[in-house]
């Protein structure tokens, strides 16, 4: 299960996917009805598809069995708007491999030298901290605490694949043939 960009006409499963894990795992969290009033509002699927459309949102997603367990999105000055996986697909390290793919494409795709999340609840900061997030202050939204995070982006090193030279590829094996006869000879000489 690898995480992959989805397409525009999956960024709608990408919402219900968000809208279910809210549900099930935070919503009873959540004591402000305006917190749940503006996550209900952000992922609503054309919400999303605009803001994916307009370049301003990266939206990504890990599929089990032809199911959506797993999404995740990220603006393009790197901060962090979604990451939700499906209460039986947890503690799989589908969050960390989400995180992992966000925190690179945000390093060498869109260059930049940090990403930051707001924790909503605040309790869900601790699991942000687990994964290299470090605290960046209290802000209030709504008059509801969140608590913003941010952390290094990863910048993976790629070594083009360079081609071996046919004539390399005869050298190396002729001296190996060579070796091999060597070897055969001295073998048969002390066995006489």
């Amino acid at each position: 299960m690898e995480p992959r960009i989805l397409a525009p006409e999956e960024i709608g499963a990408a919402g219900e996917t968000a809208r279910a894990v809210f549900d099930l795992c935070l919503r009873k969290s959540m004591i402000q009805p305006e917190m749940t009033a503006s996550f209900e509002r952000y992922v609503q699927p054309e919400h999303l598809r605009q803001m994916a459309e307009e370049g301003a949102l990266t939206v990504w997603g890990i599929f089990a069995g032809g199911q959506l367990c797993a999404v995740s999105a990220m603006q393009t000055e790197g901060h962090i708007t979604m990451l939700y996986v499906l209460p039986f697909f947890q503690r799989k390290g589908l969050g960390k491999l989400l995180l992992r793919t966000m925190r690179s494409y945000a390093g060498e795709v869109l260059r930049l030298k940090q990403v930051t999340v707001n924790a909503m609840p605040v309790w869900t900061a601790a699991y942000f901290e687990r994964m290299g997030f470090t605290r960046a202050g209290m802000p209030q939204y709504g008059g509801a605490p969140f608590l913003s995070l941010r952390a290094k982006t990863i910048a993976e090193v790629r070594y083009p694949v360079k081609p071996v030279p046919e004539k390399a590829i005869v050298g190396i094996s002729g001296g190996f043939l060579a070796a091999v006869f060597l070897i055969a000879v001295l073998v048969t000489l002390t066995v006489l």
